[in-house]
């Protein structure tokens, strides 16, 4: 069977110049990936009817380029709990960059476009013409490009410097998100947990900012390794981090941070030694708002450094003992948000 023709020559007439310009306006409106990646979808299959498009993510571990579909032809919405797989072949030799490099690559099926961050493949664009159909191979680029500019942008807009984790920016907006909007959506319950590093003050004096500083971005990399690829890692602000999560029950979150407690005492830091952490943690509810969540977070946080450190507490198990009381919240403080 005839392959479908995937080349440059006898390019298809673009659309018309009021269609694309609509389209860049819709996609360089979006402030958020997952909502740029849906428009980026959409607006390909607007301009590519006759194909089948997908987009796959891509994430490194220890040099290994692992992807899983993000979004296709089919449906809009993110795919869920798609598992993360190790490309082969030719693929394989793209994502590594071992190919000779190209703007577009051809494949079995069709072409892919790779995008770039920090000249690492982050997410690969899949096209599969149908059986007569000519794709517009220099606009397929240019909305590439376009997509891959603004992730680029949001990263550094929602990315802490020196951490690498998301900043305290994007928590609030995303924190903000889950609020009030969690009930009946999901069998798994949203938690927000505050980490902050034990006498991380000695670490500086004795050792310097520069060990400090050491200090943070290993322990950011050992968050990065312990959650889940859906978890909301942040760096809070100086020595202090947030975790947004969801967990099937209070007991089974308390464990996943009793673990990663565990997981940082037993493991050196260079230089330093051992580090350990205390963590508050406290569940979404329907009826608080952004400061109301964080005050309840943080006051369980305040018990476990004043309790010993190394911990983790819950504030709703603490209001039950009678050992913190409820978060009280102005509304100076709701306006913050």
């Amino acid at each position: 069977m005839d392959m479908p023709s995937v080349s440059s020559h006898n390019t298809p007439p673009a659309p018309p110049l009021p269609e694309i310009l609509d389209s860049l306006v819709e996609l360089t409106a979006q402030r958020e990936r997952r909502t740029l990646e849906i428009s980026l979808l959409t607006t390909l299959r607007e301009l590519m009817p006759d194909c089948t498009i997908a987009l796959y993510n891509c994430r490194w571990i220890d040099g290994h380029p692992w992807w899983r579909i993000q979004l296709d032809n089919l449906d809009e919405l993110p795919q869920q709990n798609q598992p993360w797989t190790l490309p082969g072949g030719k693929m394989l030799r793209i994502l590594l960059q071992q190919e000779a490099h190209q703007l577009i690559y051809p494949t079995d099926t069709g072409l892919c476009v790779p995008l770039y961050q920090a000249n690492q493949v982050i997410a690969v664009l899949m096209v599969t013409p149908s059986a007569d159909s000519v794709v517009n191979n220099q606009l397929l680029i240019a909305l590439a490009r376009i997509h891959e500019n603004f992730l680029n942008l949001l990263h550094a807009s929602d990315s802490d410097t020196l951490t690498g984790l998301n900043n305290r920016r994007k928590f609030d907006a995303q924190l903000f998100s889950l609020v009030g909007v969690t009930a009946g959506r999901s069998q798994r319950i949203p938690f927000l947990a505050l980490l902050d590093i034990d006498h991380f003050k000695q670490v500086n004096d004795n050792y310097g900012h520069i060990i400090g500083d050491e200090v943070l971005l290993m322990l950011a990399q050992r968050m990065q390794q312990f959650f889940g690829e859906d978890d909301g890692l942040y760096r809070y602000g100086g020595e202090e981090f947030a975790i947004l999560f969801h967990s099937a029950s209070e007991e089974k979150a308390q464990a996943i941070l009793e673990g990663f407690c565990t997981r940082i005492a037993s493991q050196p830091f260079p230089q330093v030694g051992q580090i350990t952490v205390s963590i508050g943690f406290t569940r979404l509810g329907n009826c608080l708002v952004p400061a109301q969540v964080i005050e309840r977070a943080d006051k369980a946080l305040y018990y476990s450094k004043t309790h010993g450190r190394n911990q983790v507490n819950q504030f709703e198990a603490l209001q039950q003992l009678g050992m913190v009381s409820e978060a009280e919240v102005v509304s100076g403080d709701i306006d913050l948000f």
